[in-house]
């Protein structure tokens, strides 16, 4: 009967029976629409070994959610069609999309009982989409085993996604007319080495501790009653690389996710939460968060007070065995309200990220400029013309030099781009004697155009590679 059907009542009837169908017991999960691919996944890997027959079937309104129930209505009116199979392709950071069913019925028999399994998803206007697995059984106490152990199985999908590990996370609006969804935007982190963060051995070691040495101790500090959830501000003049610290953060603890919420997103910030507490472990970033979390006497609408009470007491409502590493960045810790920046169990440690000092910016040199020859004292002319410049700074120049030197090596045919000293004294000359204001910050200078300054508000952070975090 299953062959001829065109309505799910009649496909139901016919597997369960007549006699039957109008006894059985189902129950329900539901989850956030992101762990679609998650649970299909593990649908498919406790279904498939019964050989089942999977149906498509119709949803006439979206934001009604699809039950079994709702499957057996027979009137004319109400009832539900059986349809092809449809799929949607979701990006979740790999090479190829993952193909999402909108709407699957499985039917198949477990020890000679009939199992009916739905997976679905729907929406709600105030809380967003979501995505439920049903499963449907005849009364019975082995029946009734298999549907508590295939939830229990289910629900472990979703608590423990394997998809969006070591990966970053985001909600996006509209569309990008790629034909893939664009609710949650997973983008997969490229390895960021050690030797790419070029800091002090004093603010080096500060990271170790309150990183990655916190995250190797959680499970002794969760048996000793201590909380595993932490907060670290990253302040620091713009350009110091902030984001890339972040990016090398998130690359080396590929266990986690990492939810990423810009600014002009924490009005999704419940969602965002929601999202991080389902994916734990997690780290969450909120990059520039002077401009929700600044001081209420420099507020200046009623909104980013709100804003800022929301973030405060979504950090406040976690639990101590919330598994979330929260990381802040800011270019202007002073304005940053004290019932943030000053009480543990929000932030719990601040580390500046600063200015490189002669050491790290000779250390720039030989990460941007590898490929670069130097005439001999080339690259301590570079910098002591570089004193108080960001690493945004330093970087913008080793391109400059290396731009130059390509001029050189095709006049002179010489097998490998050289930067001599007159190089480095034009092209260092030029960018800090450079009048133009608007110029002088793009590259990382401050105004003064006497000698280069403190960093003053450049929008690129000079160790950034491919993902875009958002600006430091």
């Amino acid at each position: 009967m299953l062959k001829n059907a065109n309505r799910a009542w009649e496909a139901l009837l016919g597997f369960f029976g007549a006699e039957d169908v109008n006894g059985i017991v189902s129950s329900r999960r539901v989850f956030g629409i992101h762990l679609l691919p998650d649970l299909q996944a593990e649908t498919l890997a406790q279904v498939n070994p019964y050989a089942p027959t999977l149906l498509g079937v119709h949803q006439p309104y979206e934001q009604r959610p699809l039950t079994i129930s709702g499957l057996l209505v027979r009137g004319n009116d109400q009832a539900i069609a059986i349809t092809p199979l449809q799929y949607r392709d979701v990006d979740i950071g790999e090479s190829e999309p993952f193909p999402a069913l909108n709407t699957g019925l499985w039917l198949f028999q477990v020890d000679g009982q009939p199992v009916a399994v739905l997976l679905s998803q729907y929406s709600n206007f105030r809380s967003g989409k979501f995505a439920q697995v049903e499963i449907a059984t005849l009364p019975g106490s082995e029946a009734q085993a298999f549907a508590r152990t295939f939830l229990k199985r289910i629900q472990e999908a979703g608590a423990n996604s394997i998809l969006y590990r070591g990966k970053v996370l985001s909600f996006e609006g509209g569309s990008d007319y790629s034909g893939m969804s664009t609710e949650m935007s997973v983008h997969k982190l490229s390895p960021v080495a050690r030797e790419a963060i070029i800091l002090d051995d004093a603010t080096m070691a500060r990271l170790d501790r309150h990183v990655f040495a916190f995250n190797r101790h959680r499970a002794g500090l969760r048996r000793l009653g201590q909380s595993i959830r932490k907060g670290l501000l990253l302040y620091g003049p713009p350009g110091t690389g902030k984001t890339h610290v972040i990016r090398y953060i998130a690359s080396n603890l590929p266990a986690r996710t990492t939810i990423l919420i810009t600014a002009e997103q924490v009005q999704d910030l419940t969602r965002y939460m929601l999202l991080a507490r389902t994916l734990q472990p997690s780290i969450v970033v909120l990059e520039d968060v002077d401009l929700v979390g600044r001081s209420r006497e420099g507020m200046n609408s009623p909104k980013t007070e709100v804003l800022l009470n929301r973030l405060l007491n979504e950090m406040d409502g976690l639990g101590d065995d919330a598994d979330i590493l929260f990381l802040l960045t800011t270019n202007r810790p002073e304005e940053i309200e004290e019932a943030l920046a000053s009480r543990p169990g929000r932030v719990d440690e601040a580390i500046e990220i600063a200015n490189p000092d002669a050491a790290c910016r000779a250390r720039l040199i030989a990460l941007y400029g590898g490929a670069l020859q130097f005439e001999e004292g080339a690259i301590d002319d570079a910098v002591a013309l570089s004193e108080g410049a960001s690493a945004a700074f330093v970087k913008e120049m080793v391109r400059r030099l290396a731009q130059a030197s390509l001029s050189l090596r095709s006049a002179e045919i010489l097998d490998r781009a050289m930067v001599n000293r007159a190089m480095v004294a034009a092209v260092f000359g030029e960018a800090v004697e450079n009048g133009n204001r608007i110029g002088r910050r793009i590259v990382g200078l401050s105004n003064a155009p006497k000698h280069a300054g403190r960093a003053g508000a450049p929008p690129l952070d000079g160790c950034g590679e491919d993902l875009e975090l958002g600006t430091d």
